[in-house]
């Protein structure tokens, strides 16, 4: 089986899908983009897919937001929560003392602000945190640092300088794991819902909210994306903390549905919360 991940070798992505399958009979596929991620389990080139959807600091990864309603053929089958531990990484005989750039992908650098300004380093930018510290291997500098993953120090032979480094110590990303199989699992504990409203008009999407609410069903995320039609026009994603199988929800889509929303079912899983590396 193919599993396919936002690459190089080193990235969170490949983190989370290396550790969600285990020791499986898995081939895991780096891919250069998270469109190409998606485009490959559309095309039945790799079986799933593993992408971002959130970030504690930074919010919704709307990269993988749009490319899902684009995407009619995928479906949700399974949510992984990484702890992102951010470090920052250095050649072998690196002192913190003697950094004076820092290089990563930008929501790296943006979740590790706090050290940074106090190195007084400036920052160079990468596609991600693995090909910056891969370029730091490859460089063999003393005077740069990467933020980068434990996991990518292990990868690729560089020693972890200061630990840690995130503002925030309770960073997460949840990752979803796509594929074309619409299988429920028995005891899946959430769904994701995509809602097109039927018109745009004061209060829409509290009125959407309130279906759920009064179906004492909980809403663990809501996010809005533009349709790309009409400015001002949105579409909504929604986490509800249950189940394709809990009649809530049948409930709920058949309201909506009756008021003349349109309605997608994305996906009912499991989510599975990865330990620290």
């Amino acid at each position: 089986m193919k599993i396919g991940y936002l690459g190089p070798r080193g990235t969170f992505s490949e983190e989370a899908a290396s550790r969600y399958f285990g020791q499986t009979d898995v081939e895991l596929v780096p891919l250069p983009t998270l469109i190409d991620v998606l485009e490959e389990v559309q095309t039945k080139s790799i079986n799933k897919g593993v992408v971002p959807i959130e970030n504690t600091i930074e919010g919704s990864i709307n990269i993988t937001l749009d490319a899902l309603a684009d995407s009619p053929d995928l479906f949700v089958e399974g949510e992984i929560v990484l702890p992102v531990a951010q470090h920052l990484l250095g050649n072998q005989g690196t002192q913190l003392e003697n950094i004076r750039e820092v290089w990563s992908i930008a929501p790296a650098l943006a979740q590790c602000r706090r050290l940074v300004r106090q190195l007084h380093a400036s920052v160079r930018h990468f596609d991600s945190t693995a090909s910056a510290a891969l370029a730091l291997k490859e460089s063999g500098r003393n005077d740069v640092g990467a933020v980068a993953s434990a996991w990518a120090a292990a990868q690729m032979d560089l020693r972890v300088v200061v630990k840690n480094i995130q503002d925030s110590p309770e960073n997460h990303t949840r990752f979803l794991v796509v594929s074309q199989d619409n299988q429920t699992p028995a005891k899946a504990e959430k769904t994701m819902l995509q809602i097109i409203p039927c018109a745009e008009h004061t209060g829409v999407l509290a009125n959407i909210v309130h279906v759920f609410a009064a179906l004492d069903l909980n809403l663990t995320w809501i996010e809005s994306r533009p349709t790309k039609t009409r400015l001002g026009t949105y579409y909504f994603y929604l986490d509800v903390a249950a189940g394709w199988q809990d009649e809530g929800i049948q409930k709920a889509i058949s309201i909506l549905e009756i008021l003349g929303h349109q309605v997608r079912t994305l996906g009912s899983f499991r989510s599975t919360r990865i330990p620290p590396f």
